[in-house]
């Protein structure tokens, strides 16, 4: 009796987690390095320094500096220019970005997370129509070439333009560079992507060279320089498996076993080229009406439509509190370079352990515990705001602030493995680049909600109820834990491959020979697709 072998039966029996997988992991997340540094320029190109008002007298045509900080105006007349004080070289200093133009510092972070929305769209649908690598290592490409070219903005418009298009640049790379090695690893290494400090590192990296360089321009243009090594992945990464086989690309899709086996020191089994067959046939029966899949597939009945919604609100509350938090560092008291770099290292200790508590615990477990813990202290600095005094107060919110930002760090880490685990192969990128449209939205909106500079009870009274219900609703999604991943809509994940439930042999044909366990002959009596 024949059973149902699975992609992960074929991984596994390449080394699982060897050569091959490390190396896909280090090319792929590097480009991904340089996106936090990307994404978090205006924590320092936003910084307003104090400032004093000049104002020009019309009489004797001479320049009058106003001795008092931070105003707008002189005896009622308008301030013509400012002078900044300390060495920093931001925008607000290079275009007077203060008093009547101070609306142009929010807008500028929400028009870049619009352009990191129509990233994440453009994403989803460009790696499951184009492929992955092609999707990846173009969007990277892109993105160097406009981050460099943002250092030589002339004007304060101009440079609203090209953040909103590094916005796309870095929407793009971020979805694809999280579910594109996912999709080469075995069961149980997957969550080892949700742990890999590319992104904590970056930022970490961005706090030193902005201390180094105190320059917006140069920070911009060193961001794109130092990128460029990110570029040589191309000629090591190859194309998606899964990707290739449901492009019926079958020949492909063995050759890149064939690369896998070499790199990992292994055989390829003998029933590669029928597994993958069988994949490609169940799943164009399973289309029926077309090869491609649209966002629109992903509301097709009401489990997916309710799994997306719940997603969707979950990331973008995520985002709403951790960029709103990251964005808002300039407004916390102490040193700025500091903070930003409390921000990106205070998180890797506690993220180093969502690995092994997502493989003991589970997806639905370990994300609910982060989750409670980063509504507790955004609870705290509501409550520090309301009742301690000033100086007891700043040193509260300060700490409680980078612990709130740890813990939504670390649930957002668990929900992207979970997120990627929950959509079928078919849509995984559509479904989280979808996802990533709801992160989007909470971080356009993250400047002018979670506003610390004029309304910081707001703010956090915000975050703590939005992460209150995302707490509750985590409880509603399906665990993950142990389950291969589905190809297609239908498919049924539940049973595990963590242990072997029968005895495996392989004949002369390349065919697995086996006893059916109670879950596999189910599954192939019912209609459903084979599973990755």
């Amino acid at each position: 009796m024949v059973t149902m072998r699975t992609f992960e039966d074929l991984i596994d029996d390449l080394g699982g987690m060897g050569r091959f997988q490390i190396l896909l992991i280090i090319s792929v997340i590097s480009c991904q390095f340089f996106t936090g540094w990307s994404m978090l320029q205006m924590s320092y190109a936003g910084l307003i320094p104090s400032f004093r008002c000049i104002v020009e007298d019309s009489v004797n045509v001479t320049r009058n500096t106003n001795q008092s900080l931070d105003v707008c105006e002189v005896n009622g007349t308008v301030c013509s220019s400012y002078a900044f004080s300390g060495p920093a070289q931001t925008v607000i200093t290079e275009w007077n970005l203060v008093c009547d133009m101070k609306w142009v510092k929010p807008t500028i972070t929400s028009v870049q997370m619009g352009g990191v929305l129509l990233g994440a769209l453009l994403a989803g649908q460009m790696s499951d129509t184009f492929g992955r690598k092609k999707s990846l290592y173009g969007f990277n490409l892109y993105h160097i070439i406009i981050n460099v070219g943002a250092a030589f903005s002339v004007s304060w418009i101009m440079f609203v333009v090209m953040r909103f298009f590094i916005g796309i640049g870095i929407g793009a790379i971020v979805v694809i560079a999280f579910t594109y090695p996912l999709e080469f690893l075995p069961i149980k290494w997957r969550p080892i992507l949700s742990i890999v400090p590319s992104w904590s590192l970056g930022v970490a990296l961005f706090s030193a060279a902005a201390y180094i360089l105190d320059n917006w321009s140069q920070l911009h243009l060193a961001c794109g320089i130092l990128s460029i090594p990110s570029l040589i992945g191309w000629f090591f990464v190859p194309e998606s498996i899964r990707w290739l086989t449901l492009q019926g690309n079958v020949k492909d899709a063995e050759k890149v076993f064939e690369k896998i086996a070499r790199s990992n020191g292994k055989e390829v089994p003998l029933d590669t080229m029928k597994v993958l067959q069988s994949i490609i046939e169940t799943e164009n029966h399973s289309r029926e009406f077309a090869r491609s899949y649209t966002y629109f597939d992903l509301f097709r009945n009401l489990r997916m439509i309710k799994l997306n919604l719940v997603l969707w609100l979950f990331w973008s509350t995520l985002s709403l509190s951790f960029y709103g938090i990251s964005f808002g560092v300039s407004s916390l008291s102490g040193n700025l370079y500091l903070n930003i770099f409390l921000l990106a290292v205070m998180e890797l200790p506690v993220r180093m352990t969502t690995f092994a508590l997502n493989n003991r615990l589970g997806r639905k477990v370990t994300t609910f515990g982060f989750m409670t813990l980063s509504v507790l202290p955004s609870a705290g600095c509501l409550l520090a705001y309301l009742l301690a005094p000033e100086p007891i107060r700043d040193t509260a919110v300060n700490g409680l602030s980078l612990i709130a930002k740890m813990m939504v760090a670390s649930a957002w880490s668990n929900a992207q493995i979970w997120t990627s685990e929950l959509y079928p192969t078919v849509v995984r990128s559509l479904g989280y680049g979808f996802a990533n449209m709801g992160a989007r939205v909470g971080g356009i909106a993250a400047p002018f909600v979670v506003n610390f500079d004029d309304m910081p009870l707001v703010a956090y009274g915000v975050m703590t109820v939005l992460l209150g219900v995302c707490t509750v609703l985590t409880l509603t999604l399906d665990e993950t834990k142990g389950k291969v991943l589905s190809d297609s809509f239908g498919a049924d994940t539940d049973i595990k491959t963590t242990e072997p439930q029968h005895d495996k042999g392989v004949d002369k044909n390349g065919e697995v020979m086996g006893v059916f366990d109670k879950a596999t002959e189910q599954n192939l009596k019912s209609d459903t697709c084979t599973r990755f």
